[in-house]
C-alpha cells in the first residue's frame, strides 16, 4: 500500500560566514518545520533564509562570533500564512531575533508566488515591528524581497534574489539592496538541495561587498 501523505516539510540549511578575515565564523545549522493542512501552513524556523536574510547566524550556531551570533542558540520564529488565492498568501510571523538581550518582533505581510512556464516570480513584502529593546536593534523594518527564477529543466531551478530593505527611523540613510544567486535541484522524489551565495548589502548608502554568506540547503517533502 502507498505510505499516507505527511503534511510536513523539513529544510536544513547551512549557513556559513563569507566575509574577510571571518570565514565560517559563525557557521550554523538551521533547521525549518513547515506543516500545511487545507489553505494554512504554518512553520517553526530559525533560519536567516526564512526571512529572506543574506546573513549568517540565525541561529543553532556550531561556531560563534561576536557580531551574528554570539550563543549557540539565538531565537525561533513562529510563521502563519494563509492560502487565500492561488498566488497570493497573507502571512504574518512572531519573530525572537535574539534572547540576549531579547529581542522579539511580529511581521506583517504577504506571500506572491507566481509561475509562467519555465519561469519563476516569488515577492514577500512584510513590515517588522519590534516589541522590546528597539533602542539595541529592535527597530520597525520594511522588507521587499523578490526572487526571480528561471527552470532550465524540470529538475533544476536557478534563482536570483534582491530586494529592498530598511529600518524606518533611519530609511535615508539604512536602506540596502541585497544580491543572491542560487541554485536548486530535485535530488529524488522527496529530497531537493541547493547553494546560494548572498551579499546582505551590496547597494545602498552603506553597502559592502564584504559582507557575503553562503547558505548550503536541502530539504525533505512528501
Amino acid at each position: 500500500m502507498p505510505a499516507p501523505d505527511v503534511p510536513v516539510t523539513v529544510d536544513l540549511t547551512v549557513e556559513v560566514n563569507l566575509a574577510h578575515n571571518a570565514k565560517a565564523s559563525p557557521l550554523s545549522l538551521a533547521p525549518d518545520i513547515w506543516w500545511s493542512e487545507s489553505r494554512w501552513t504554518i512553520g517553526v524556523t530559525h533560519s536567516n533564509a526564512s526571512v529572506d536574510r543574506f546573513q549568517p547566524g540565525g541561529s543553532l550556531c556550531v561556531r560563534t562570533d561576536s557580531l551574528y551570533c554570539d550563543s549557540t542558540y539565538r531565537g525561533s520564529n513562529i510563521d502563519a500564512r494563509y492560502q487565500l488565492t492561488p498566488w497570493l498568501a497573507p502571512r504574518a510571523r512572531f519573530l525572537i531575533r535574539d534572547v540576549d538581550p531579547f529581542k522579539p518582533a511580529i511581521t506583517l505581510g504577504a506571500l506572491h508566488e507566481h509561475q509562467h512556464g519555465r519561469f519563476h516570480f516569488r515577492a514577500d513584502p512584510y513590515l517588522q515591528l519590534g516589541l522590546a529593546n528597539q533602542d539595541q536593534g529592535n527597530r520597525a523594518a520594511i522588507f521587499l524581497p523578490v526572487e526571480l527564477g528561471i527552470e532550465p529543466t524540470c529538475r533544476w531551478l536557478i534563482t536570483l534574489d534582491t530586494g529592498w530593505n530598511s529600518e524606518l527611523a533611519v530609511i535615508r540613510d539604512d536602506w540596502h539592496i541585497p544580491l543572491a544567486l542560487g541554485v536548486r535541484a530535485e535530488a529524488t522524489p522527496h529530497w531537493s538541495v541547493g547553494a546560494t551565495v548572498g551579499f546582505a548589502s551590496l547597494l545602498g548608502p552603506q553597502n559592502t561587498p564584504k559582507q557575503r554568506v553562503l547558505f548550503l540547503g536541502a530539504s525533505w517533502h512528501p
